[in-house]
This record gives C-alpha cells, structure tokens and sequence, in this order.
C-alpha cells in the first residue's frame, strides 16, 4: 500500500462542514427576497431595453434613408426663424409700449382744449352713448344698442370723453 498522509478531523467539524454545503445549496434553489426582486429588476429593465430597441427600429423604418443631419438642419432652421420672429414681436411690443407712454405723459403734461358739442362737425356729434342704471345682482344682460340715427351705417365706437368728464373722473 502506498503510504499516504491522512489528516484526522474532528467530527464536529466535519458536521459544521456538512451544514453549511446544505445551506448553500439551499440558498441557490430558494435565493432570497433581495436576489429575487433584483432578478425581476432585471427581466422588466430587459423589457424595457427590447420596447426601446423596437422604437428605434420603428424610427429608423419611418425615417428611411432620409439623412439625419438634414433633418436636424430643417429643425433648426424653423427654430431660428421662430426666434427671429420672437424677437420682431417683442421689440414691436416694445414700441407700441414707449409710443404709449409717451403719449399719456404727453396728455397729462398738455392741458385740453374744451371742445363744445356745436363746434365739432364730425359725424359722430350726433351719436350719444346711454348705458342706463346698473343692474341689480341676478340675471345680468348688456344693455340694448341705441343708436339717434338707424339710417347711417356708421360702425364706430364712441367718442371719447370729453375734457370736463375727466376732470370729474368720469369715462
């Protein structure tokens, strides 16, 4: 017989040994609750990569052999031109702003001429302008048009008030 070195282990040994191969084994065929919910993390973000790769595909079927870089110079181009538009907008808004302002500091600092109604020759002298008492809360109705003269077919808005209702406070 060939001599061979045979170490003795201790029996409790052996069995701690023992136990611990059945644990493992235990552990591959029932993995816990950790290794179960970072498996299901995997299969949905599997999922999700596949629900991905078929939008890409179905982008690249829709798009066809149309070149990107055209496209996306297209895109820009719009982009810019509604910038520029953007821009025109707010520097007329701008505009008008200053104009207004400009004007009403130009009224207040100006005084009015006091106009008498026999002197204005203007069609619109003989239009007046009646809303009525208020209404009282409830149904509320705009009040009925009322116009002097049926026969013109003049579609303007009222004259402005005149200089003694804006001092009363009146428009």
């Amino acid at each position: 017989m060939i001599d061979e070195e045979y170490e003795l282990l201790p029996h409790k040994l052996l069995a701690d040994l023992k136990d611990d191969v059945e644990l493992l084994r235990k552990k591959l065929n029932q993995p816990e609750t950790k290794i179960n919910e970072l498996i299901l993390e995997i299969e949905s973000m599997k999922d999700s990569i596949h629900e991905l790769n078929t939008v890409f595909a179905k982008a690249l079927e829709d798009t066809g052999e149309e070149d990107p870089h055209k496209t996306i110079k297209i895109l820009e181009n719009k982009v810019e031109t509604i910038l520029t538009q953007n821009e025109i907008i707010a520097k007329g808004m701008v505009a008008i702003s200053d104009k207004l302002e400009h004007f009403m500091n130009q009224q207040t600092t100006v005084p009015q001429k006091i106009v008498s109604p026999q002197q204005t020759s203007s069609p619109m002298s003989s239009m007046q302008h009646s809303m009525g008492p208020p209404a009282m809360p409830g149904v509320r109705t705009a009040p009925a048009a009322q116009m002097q003269n049926p026969g013109a077919d003049i579609d303007f808005p009222p004259p402005p008030p005149s200089a003694a209702a804006k001092k009363r406070g009146i428009f």
